[in-house]
């Protein structure tokens, strides 16, 4: 029904991971057995329906919400019992033991059961089909949130927790400032990360070589362009969507982050599409 050969690359734990390639696909008949090789991992999600999976001859029931994560090696077959519509991520991976320490599913356990995942999926695959500008980007973070999501969803072991507070952290940072640049405050972000502000401050500097007020604002600023970009929104509109207090201060800011207008912005931009 829908396949990308997009390359998606990105970085999760000092692990660099390429998305090769992602589907999606309505299957009612048994398929193969396969078994994919070195240095690979397959995330599976099913959007609808039920079934069995068998992964190295054992059976496991399948259906709606359920994620299947299929390591280097490993033979599987889908058996559908109703028509399964199912997401499938093949990710290539250059650390192949640091992977193993991530990601614990690898070394016993396939299958688990979360249902919230199928809006990420959702996305990810709308993504990927219209390859909108920034599409790289915004794949590249749902992915990560998915698989930050099925560690959650996995309780992984103290052990392995520092890799998960770093990833989950900097996925909540970016999430949060990118959807509440508005509102947002210091005080607020680091209260609910359970940090300190200092800490907070400390963190942004070193990862993000940017302070707390800075990445607001490149957050605002690039919501406000693509929203130039790609619809028909009034500038009068568009200064009390992103937190302004009057048109001249939107156009004030926006001019000395872009060196340029909204309006220029605009039009300079808008042709190209």
């Amino acid at each position: 029904m829908f396949n990308s050969n997009a390359s998606i690359k990105f970085m999760m734990a000092k692990i660099f991971f390429n998305l090769a390639n992602f589907s999606f696909k309505k299957i009612d008949e048994v398929t193969p057995v396969t078994s994919h090789g070195s240095d690979t991992v397959e995330v599976n999600f099913i959007r609808k329906g039920k079934g069995m999976v068998k992964i190295n001859d054992i059976e496991y029931e399948v259906n709606q919400g359920s994620y299947i994560i299929i390591p280097e090696f490993v033979s599987y077959s889908l058996i559908p019992i109703e028509p399964i519509e199912i997401y499938s991520a093949y990710l290539l991976i250059d650390n192949k033991a640091g992977f193993k320490n991530y990601v614990p599913l690898l070394k016993e356990k396939y299958i688990g059961n979360l249902i919230e995942l199928k809006y990420d999926f959702d996305e990810l695959c709308d993504e990927l089909k219209r390859l909108d500008f920034g599409y790289n980007e915004i794949a590249t973070s749902l992915f990560k949130k998915i698989i930050v999501k099925i560690l959650r969803n996995e309780k992984i072991n103290e052990e392995r927790v520092s890799y998960y507070k770093i990833e989950s952290l900097q996925y909540d940072i970016e999430n949060i400032i990118n959807n509440e640049f508005s509102t947002i405050t210091l005080d607020d972000l680091a209260n609910r990360l359970h940090i300190g502000t200092r800490e907070l401050q400390r963190y942004l500097l070193k990862n993000y070589k940017k302070s707390f007020n800075e990445l607001k604002t490149e957050a605002r600023m690039n919501y406000s362009a693509n929203k130039l970009i790609y619809t028909d929104i009034k500038i009068s509109e568009l200064y009390e969507d992103v937190g302004y207090s009057a048109p001249e201060h939107f156009s004030l800011a926006f001019k000395k982050y872009f060196n340029m207008s909204p309006n220029e912005y605009r039009k300079q931009n808008k042709k190209h599409q």
